[in-house]
């Protein structure tokens, strides 16, 4: 065997043994990267998508009464677009107020509700704080106009031998989502042993859940379940 030949033989154990002893960190960094960009391709589309609804939608006041709407426009689950049609009537009918309201001058109420809209979304600072205030939706629709109320609007249309800049009231709606799932990760540590905490909570209102901790990567393995309630005051008294 010549001295290239041996050289060569020796490099190539070398190498053999480096890629044998390193094998197995090199593979998991490369998975731990590979996953961390896959998350943060993924979070970075979910984010996308959520500034885009969180854009204010205009509605038709039936529409925003609608479930199935609600669900399908705004990407909402069955019992967000529930709550928040209900909420949405109950404020139509006067029983509850919304978080704010204009009254505008326009050619019509789809116009006068696209006005506010378009505001909204470019963050006018002439608005009210509670209008720019970012939630996970915004709705924007209009009031009903009555019978008795388009007479006097035709009316006042007529003396001023215009139809343009009649007033119209505008309802803004901001939600935030119920969640029914949340998970948690972390780090624990107790005495010398350290493990890594995983939860897993599954929300039934909004005010009760369930929940489910994992200890996972310590020498003991535990869990804990714990049910959970959220009160305005702790007994009573804060």
């Amino acid at each position: 065997m010549t001295e290239k030949e041996l050289a060569q033989q020796i490099l190539n154990n070398v190498k053999t043994g480096l890629w044998q002893k390193y094998r197995r960190p090199v593979l998991i960094c490369l998975g731990v990267l590979i996953l961390l960009l896959i998350v943060y391709f993924a979070w970075q589309k979910h984010a996308e998508t959520e500034a885009k609804l969180q854009q204010a939608t205009l509605l038709s006041s039936q529409q925003a009464k609608d479930v199935n709407v609600l669900q399908n426009l705004l990407n909402e689950s069955k019992q967000n677009a529930q709550m928040l049609a209900d909420f949405i009537s109950r404020a139509q009918s006067g029983k509850v107020q919304p978080v704010t309201n204009f009254v505008v001058a326009a050619g019509s109420s789809d116009q006068a509700a696209q006005q506010v809209a378009t505001r909204i979304n470019q963050d006018d600072p002439t608005l009210p704080l509670e209008a720019l205030e970012k939630t996970d939706r915004t709705i924007v629709t209009t009031v009903p106009t009555t019978e008795q109320q388009k007479i006097e609007i035709d009316k006042q249309n007529a003396q001023n031998g215009t139809t343009l800049n009649d007033q119209y009231q505008v309802q803004v709606y901001k939600n935030n989502n119920y969640r029914n799932w949340e998970w948690s990760a972390g780090y624990g540590q107790h005495g010398g042993d350290r493990y890594v905490p995983v939860e897993v909570q599954r929300n039934f209102s909004k005010d009760a859940a369930v929940s489910y901790e994992q200890h996972v990567g310590g020498h003991q393995s535990g869990f804990e379940v714990k049910y959970t309630v959220k009160i305005d005051k702790l007994f009573g008294l804060f």
